[in-house]
């Protein structure tokens, strides 16, 4: 009883541990231990963001960057796009040992990495592909200073095959969203004809689905096409305050752009944001 009373008396008297700051509201950090290897480390986090639309190729307009960063173990290599089984972990720790895929760190997204990793473990192709899109959000950055765009392009021609290959037992829906976002790579490719056939396989298969919002991304694609656009941020396919800063920031050179900036609600708009 003495033991537990001076336990007590102890307890009471010691400070009230002050608790840890809160983490910054758009980064952070978080520690990791590597699924492969066991390496502790330090990855960065984005704990809280908003998204106001997104643009056709899927990135998001927010008010962090994107994509966010992706867990890397830093002597590895493996990035941590998932929570693994074992038998997944099994696998990965054979295929990042590939010379293949160490010579990647150096030259490919760590979202490519990911996309490659996915596919060699069996996840499904919707999931892969979806680890592909972010690769070419963030390629589009690389090649800001280059016309060509190489590895855009690059990266964009892993979709399209992929989506062109994908197995018949892929579920519908899944397959519809893929080859939307495949018919819009091939229009920012300028291949509008290839485009339009793959944006029309993908509408003649959607009355079956129950996805309203693929159907309208697929109508508004089809204009966009149509009119031979291959900007990543046509103004009719993003949201309307967007498509105002970028009238007021880009000066229209296009017959559409023009008519669409000159519109009463997006010139309201644009006057807004000062």
């Amino acid at each position: 009883m003495l033991a537990a009373a001076i336990a007590l008396i102890a307890q009471a008297a010691a400070p009230t541990p002050v608790p840890p700051p809160p983490p910054p509201l758009h980064s952070g950090t978080i520690a990791m231990t590597c699924p492969v290897g066991g390496e502790k480390f330090t990855a960065a986090t984005v704990p809280v963001y908003a998204v106001f639309g997104r643009r056709p190729d899927g990135k998001p307009y927010s008010e962090v960057p994107f994509p966010h960063p992706i867990p890397q173990c830093p002597g590895n290599g493996l990035v941590v796009f998932d929570k693994f089984t074992a038998a997944e972990t099994a696998e990965l720790a054979k295929w990042i040992e590939t010379p293949v895929y160490q010579a990647m760190r150096g030259t490919e997204s760590p979202f490519y990495r990911a996309y490659w990793l996915a596919r060699k473990i069996g996840r499904p192709d919707a999931d892969a592909l979806g680890l592909l899109l972010p690769a070419i959000w963030q390629a589009k950055g690389d090649d800001r200073n280059d016309n060509r765009r190489p590895r855009t392009r690059r990266y964009q021609q892993v979709l399209i095959d992929a989506v062109e290959q994908l197995p018949a037992s892929v579920p519908l829906e899944d397959r519809v969203w893929l080859q939307a976002h495949a018919a819009n790579a091939l229009r920012e490719m300028g291949d509008y004809a290839k485009a339009e056939t793959m944006r029309r396989r993908a509408e003649t298969a959607l009355p079956q689905s129950i996805r309203p919002d693929l159907a309208t991304y697929l109508q508004q694609l089809g204009k966009v096409i149509a009119r031979h656009d291959r900007a990543d941020e046509p103004l009719d396919m993003i949201p309307e305050v967007q498509a105002a800063i970028i009238c007021k920031n880009d000066p229209p050179r296009q017959a559409f752009d023009r008519s669409f900036c000159a519109q009463p609600s997006i010139a309201d708009i644009y006057k807004q944001t000062g």
